[in-house]
């Protein structure tokens, strides 16, 4: 495997070590700082990053070399479906979580189980893709 092979596991391991601990307890925070609102906006602009990443990762410049042979439209489609059921699913998953746990559970309590339905989904998500995509 070469240097730029782990960079880029690296890269991914840390995206979704961000996806399943960091953005659920972004969650947490939003949902007692703006309640509903903030919990929407920060999961929009999340999921709003992870589009334009996966955008970026479909491109030649982003270092996708099927572009050339299949065309951008059939490879940004394929990593947007890819990114949709592996990052993009637990980040919805854990925010639905938050809502729906936070009215009736304790603050760090809620951050738990936002963990755990971000891991489940993740796993989940990366099997159905395994085998659907």
């Amino acid at each position: 495997m070469a240097a730029g092979d782990d960079a880029g596991v690296a890269m991914l391991f840390g995206l979704y070590a961000a996806i399943v601990l960091i953005f659920p307890a972004g969650a947490a925070w939003a949902w007692r700082r703006r309640g509903n609102r903030g919990l929407v906006l920060i999961t929009l602009a999340v999921v709003g990053l992870l589009v334009i990443l996966a955008l970026i990762a479909a491109s030649a410049l982003g270092g996708n070399r099927l572009v050339q042979t299949r065309g951008y439209a059939y490879t940004a489609t394929q990593t947007l479906r890819f990114s949709a059921l592996t990052v993009i699913l637990p980040v919805i998953a854990s925010a639905m979580s938050v809502w729906a746990t936070a009215p009736r559970v304790r603050s760090d309590l809620v951050y738990l189980i936002a963990v755990a339905t971000a891991l489940l989904a993740s796993v989940v998500g990366t099997v159905v893709a395994i085998y659907s995509l």
